[in-house]
């Protein structure tokens, strides 16, 4: 609770002694002097909405004189005890959003109503510009992760552009140059998958699935990150053979591995293995036969830093990231976890800090080839 809301209560139940008349015990006269000068404003009105009575802050808070309030019909007030918030139209200023709270009270020997109010209008005012403030940044970090993923995708590109001018000028004619032009058409879906991230932030992104052999994919994938990685990430394959084929967003599993090996490489510092490793296994996610699945796993490995176990907690948090400024936005994990989440599967991390993290994409099977 607010601590304005906490004073506007105070103000409130000051009169609010539990007693059948809880102003017996003060004269008009007093209670007058006792609310004069709160800038709480005060209305008392009678069961029929009239207002009896109403402090000079409560003439500021309707933008009208005191006299032009008395015995004018404002309504009955929310039911005793309620604290609601009302907005209030002023001649000649803006809206004023207030807090109104209720009191029974005897007035005159008659039961009546006070009303307690507060002007929140600066206090809203300024939560609204606090979320926008967080909405910009929020957008901006999301843009900022986007421009992030593409130039990892265009690293791609580069070093596959590189491959093929090098294999161009050694023999045009050779099949490794229709093969490589064919792997830069599909880095180029690569990047429509990437524009679907900024989807997954405001709903769940469309995937396009199809049946694929794992495997082949990441074999299509390590001589274009050889080059993306830099020469001192030495890359190693562990592909199981007749790895159970799985139906997924092949776009998305292809940035996914490559937002992982991007990953390993800074938690590396740029040296080190990386290991790709596949394998069929048929148990729950959780370890257990309870619930028996037909999985592929797909493990990335590092031999990097590691993390804690602090870490570990946030790491799938889209932004969180600790990285340094201009190494990282966070968005790489969440993404991965989302895809994989949506595509039926689970994500699992082993890592200890100074001993590296082995990363598992658990995929349901469809069939084997």
């Amino acid at each position: 609770m607010s601590m304005a809301r906490e004073r506007m209560r105070t103000a409130a139940e000051v009169f609010d002694t539990g007693e059948d008349e809880p102003l017996a015990g003060f004269s008009q006269l007093s209670f007058q002097r006792l609310v004069e000068n709160i800038a709480d404003g005060i209305l008392i009105v009678d069961l029929a909405g009239t207002v009896l009575y109403a402090n000079p802050a409560a003439g500021e808070i309707f933008g009208q004189p005191i006299e032009k309030l008395l015995h004018v019909p404002l309504g009955r007030p929310v039911v005793a005890g309620d604290i609601a918030e009302i907005r209030v139209r002023r001649p000649g200023k803006p809206s004023a959003d207030v807090e109104m709270r209720v009191v029974e009270i005897g007035w005159n020997g008659d039961a009546a109503l006070l009303a307690s109010l507060r002007d929140v209008s600066a206090q809203r005012a300024a939560e609204e510009r606090q979320r926008q403030s967080h909405k910009m940044e929020a957008i901006g970090r999301l843009a900022a992760g986007i421009v992030h993923d593409f130039n990892n995708l265009l690293a791609v590109f580069e070093s596959g552009l590189n491959l093929l001018e090098k294999q161009i000028a050694v023999d045009p004619a050779d099949a490794k140059v229709g093969m490589l032009i064919n792997e830069m058409r599909a880095r180029a879906g690569n990047g429509g998958a990437l524009t679907q991230q900024l989807l997954a932030f405001s709903r769940r992104q469309t995937l396009s699935p199809e049946v694929i052999d794992v495997n082949a994919r990441i074999e299509s994938l390590i001589h274009l990150f050889e080059g993306t990685l830099g020469r001192g990430v030495e890359i190693r394959t562990i592909l199981a053979p007749h790895l159970d084929a799985v139906a997924i967003d092949a776009n998305q599993f292809d940035v996914a591995l490559l937002n992982l090996a991007v990953n390993a490489r800074d938690a590396m510092d740029g040296r080190g293995t990386l290991t790709i490793e596949t394998s069929n296994i048929s148990n729950g996610f959780n370890g257990s036969s309870e619930t028996e699945t037909s999985l592929v796993r797909v493990t990335i490995r590092d031999t990097g830093c590691g993390m804690s176990k602090e870490t570990l907690a946030q790491v799938f948090e889209p932004f969180f990231t600790t990285k340094g400024e201009g190494r990282g936005t966070g968005l790489g994990l969440s993404q991965v976890y989302g895809f994989v989440h949506q595509s039926g599967g689970q994500v699992l991390i082993d890592s200890e800090i100074g001993k590296g993290t082995s990363l598992h994409l658990l995929l349901p099977s469809v069939r084997r080839f």
